[in-house]
């Protein structure tokens, strides 16, 4: 559309937002649980936002395209390590899982957004 590719588009900010909301949130969800799990890093791998950009980008400008400019899903892996070093069982991944995308706003957004 324009520009010098010298800054992120909107949509990268978008993703580094999710991916900083997320870290926050699950670093507080973890030290809330019981038993507690202190994180000690998270990863993000291979994170994409994935649309189909027919919705911003067709013509005329006149007319609502039929498809809507957002994105529809996001991919990609997220790694924890704990402070201790020892797996977490999945039914604490699982709830650390279930309560950060609950409880993250930026996620809430996304969701809500369709």
């Amino acid at each position: 559309m324009g520009g010098t590719d010298a800054a992120p588009q909107p949509v990268e900010t978008l993703i580094a937002a999710l991916m900083g909301c997320t870290q926050a949130t699950a670093l507080f969800v973890g030290r809330q649980m019981n038993p507690r799990i202190l994180i000690d890093t998270i990863e993000f791998e291979n994170i994409e936002a994935v649309r189909d950009e027919r919705g911003a980008l067709t013509l005329p400008i006149e007319e609502t395209p039929a498809i809507p400019s957002r994105i529809q899903r996001v991919t990609g892996t997220i790694k924890i390590k704990t402070r201790n070093k020892e797996p977490m069982t999945p039914e604490a991944l699982e709830l650390l899982k279930e309560q950060t995308e609950t409880r993250c706003p930026v996620a809430n957004m996304m969701i809500a957004s369709g």
